[in-house]
């Protein structure tokens, strides 16, 4: 497994690692981790779970890129997606959707279960 660095909006880097599961309707969630004292621990889900026909390919996922707004950012530039051009609105924001590319699947460790 890969460690990436993470920059957020206000400039901090988290040291993170990738873990790729699923939501309850079988589409892909994309999770981040931290290092912790010895150990990795839960930092954010880069993902959403928006059902639509565009995300039922394993390789598609939206971006959370309302809590996480330099996700999509950190996710082009590392390699590991491309953004679509589409974007799916909910509530007041509007997610975009990203092909995750064979890097990404290379680079993340297959989580155990189901993302809820």
């Amino acid at each position: 497994m890969k460690n990436f660095e993470y920059k957020d909006q206000w400039g901090d880097v988290t040291r993170v690692r990738l873990v790729r599961g699923a939501y309850a309707d079988g589409s892909l969630a994309v999770q981040a981790l931290r290092e912790g004292d010895g150990f990795w621990e839960p930092y954010a889900t880069l993902t959403v779970n928006l059902c639509d026909e565009r995300n039922q390919n394993a390789s598609y996922a939206y971006v959370d890129a309302n809590n996480l707004p330099t996700a999509p950012e950190f996710l082009v530039e590392n390699g590991l997606a491309t953004y679509t051009g589409m974007t799916r609105p909910s509530g007041f924001c509007a997610y975009p959707l990203f092909a995750f590319t064979g890097e990404f699947f290379a680079a993340c460790e297959d989580g155990d279960g189901k993302v809820r």
